[in-house]
C-alpha cells in the first residue's frame, strides 16, 4: 500500500488542510470512507489538526492506460509524485495509432513498479521539444494543474525566429482554430492568449526569443509570433521559409512549488539549435 505523506504546520482542520493541497471535495469524501491516517490512526471524519501532525492519504493502484513500449526517456527531475522529462522533437505526446511519449512513459512505469496511469500535466506539439510534467497519481495531477490555472507554475520557451526581431513586451491576441488551414488565426471571437516575449540574441538573419506563457492555449507561441511578423524557424504551418524535421521551439524552463515540501523548484534545459542554423 502506498501513501502520500504530509506534515501539518500550525492549527488546521483536516478538510481545510487537504483542500489547500487541491484535494477535491469528491476525493475527500472518498478518502474518508476508507479512512485517512492521522499519526497512523484512521479517522473517518473531519477533525482538528495539531502542529506537526502526520497526514497520510492512500494511493490506489491503477492499470496502465497506454501500451508499454521501450524507448528513450531523458529524465530531468523525479520524486514520488511527479516525473519531468525532456521530450524530443518528432515524437507525439499521446496521439492515437502512433508510438508516443506516453508509450515510453508506460514502459518506465511498468519497469519501476509505478502502478498508475500516465497523467500528463502539460503537453507539447510533436515537433516542439523540452520539459514536460507527468503526474504519478491523481492528487499530484490536480495540484499541479491548479498551479497552472492560477498562473503559479512558470513555463518558458526558447524560439528562434526569422529576422532581426527586438521585443520585450506582454503580447495579447485572441485566437480561433481554422479548419481549412489547420492553424490558429487572430479573431476577436477567439480565446485570449497571453505571452511575454523578450529578445535574448539577434542578428540580421535570426533572433532568439524567450517566451513566457501566461495562458495555455494551443499553438499560442507559434501563432503569436507569426502575427508579429516573425515566424519560428522551420515552422512551415505558420509561415517559415525553412523546412526541417522540426521547428526551433523548446520548453526550457519550469518553476513550480513542490507538492509535499512546498519547496520552490527551478529546472532549466537549454537546447542546441546551432546545428539547424549553421547550414542556413
Amino acid at each position: 500500500m502506498k501513501y502520500i505523506k504530509f506534515i501539518n504546520n500550525g492549527e488546521n482542520t483536516l478538510k481545510k488542510f487537504l483542500k489547500e493541497k487541491n484535494i477535491s471535495k469528491r476525493s475527500y469524501k472518498e478518502l474518508l470512507k476508507s479512512g485517512i491516517l492521522i499519526n497512523d490512526k484512521l479517522v473517518y471524519k473531519n477533525i482538528s489538526l495539531k502542529n506537526k501532525d502526520l497526514v497520510k492519504i492512500k494511493i490506489d493502484e491503477e492499470n496502465l492506460d497506454y501500451e508499454p513500449i521501450n524507448g528513450n526517456i531523458d529524465i530531468i527531475y523525479e520524486d514520488d509524485n511527479v516525473l519531468i522529462v525532456n521530450k524530443p522533437f518528432n515524437l507525439t505526446v499521446n496521439s492515437k495509432n502512433q508510438v508516443s511519449l506516453s508509450n515510453f512513459l508506460a514502459y518506465y512505469f511498468k519497469e519501476n513498479n509505478i502502478k498508475a496511469k500516465v497523467r500528463l500535466i502539460n503537453r507539447l506539439d510533436m515537433n516542439t521539444s523540452g520539459l514536460l510534467m507527468v503526474a504519478k497519481n491523481k492528487f499530484a495531477q490536480a495540484y499541479y494543474q491548479k498551479q497552472i490555472e492560477e498562473n503559479k507554475l512558470t513555463k518558458k520557451y526558447l524560439a528562434y525566429v526569422e529576422g532581426d526581431f527586438k521585443i520585450d513586451t506582454l503580447y495579447k491576441i485572441k485566437l480561433i482554430y481554422d479548419e481549412s488551414s489547420k492553424e490558429y488565426k487572430k479573431d476577436d471571437k477567439g480565446k485570449l492568449a497571453i505571452t511575454y516575449f523578450k529578445t535574448l540574441e539577434y542578428n540580421d538573419k535570426f533572433s532568439l526569443i524567450e517566451c513566457d506563457i501566461k495562458t495555455g492555449k494551443t499553438h499560442q507561441i507559434r501563432a503569436s509570433l507569426k502575427n508579429l511578423g516573425y515566424p519560428i524557424v522551420g515552422d512551415k504551418l505558420y509561415g517559415s521559409d525553412y523546412e526541417f524535421d522540426r521547428f526551433l521551439l523548446h520548453s526550457y524552463y519550469l518553476k513550480f512549488t513542490e507538492f509535499i515540501s512546498q519547496e520552490s523548484i527551478i529546472l532549466k534545459n537549454i537546447p542546441d539549435f546551432k546545428p539547424f542554423l549553421s547550414d542556413l
